[in-house]
């Protein structure tokens, strides 16, 4: 079978995320460091922004085309046929809204199909399903994420609706080191899961 342009972006979000682990683990050792506490701030931020590059790998290959999913589904041509190269499949994309100057946020699943439906993809189904999983920890990490990016009340609401900082006011970082049911720590579980979507969506 031929090699499918979705294992570049597979591996490398792979490679990234177990980098960051590694990173997060080590700083948590020393939780009454600031720099420690920055450190495993900043790898959430950039677990997060993995994943929504992942996303849009993802819609940019199965745009293009002439490659084959993991499973060997066969994406013969581009969606539409202003699409002659990879480099086009944004400015191809812009191009459908009335107003919108900016890439959509292709972590969040709503703009994601959006986004597949201008374009016409042909497994747009297959990779919305896996998006959309409930088994997605994408919109607990946007959470987490948004309030060490922004620090602002309502992100840090939504942050301790995840659950993951129990009887706190604010999400303290290294909680997320903590292990939860199944033996992995939260950071962990939220990695393996995401690596478990990337894979069934590029199926």
């Amino acid at each position: 079978m031929a090699t499918s342009a979705f294992e570049t972006p597979l591996r490398k979000l792979r490679l990234e995320t177990g980098w960051l682990q590694g990173e997060f683990a080590k700083a948590s050792a020393d939780p009454d460091s600031r720099r420690s506490q920055l450190t495993c701030e900043m790898s959430i931020i950039r677990l997060y922004d993995s994943w929504a590059r992942f996303c849009r790998e993802a819609v940019i290959i199965s745009a293009y085309g002439k490659t084959t999913t993991l499973s060997g589904t066969n994406l013969k041509s581009s969606s539409l046929p202003a699409i002659t190269s990879r480099s086009q499949v944004i400015p191809v994309l812009i191009a459908t809204y009335k107003k919108r100057l900016h890439e959509p946020d292709w972590e969040r699943v709503d703009q994601f199909v959006d986004a597949g439906q201008r374009l016409a993809l042909q497994n747009l189904s297959t990779l919305a399903a896996a998006f959309g999983a409930t088994n997605s920890p994408a919109d607990e990490i946007r959470h987490v994420r948004n309030f060490y990016a922004h620090r602002r009340q309502g992100s840090c609401a939504n942050a301790l609706a995840t659950n993951h900082f129990p009887l706190l006011h604010r999400p303290i970082v290294f909680r997320l080191n903590e292990y939860r049911t199944g033996g992995s720590t939260v950071l962990e579980s939220w990695i393996q899961r995401l690596l478990a979507v990337a894979v069934a969506a590029v199926q």
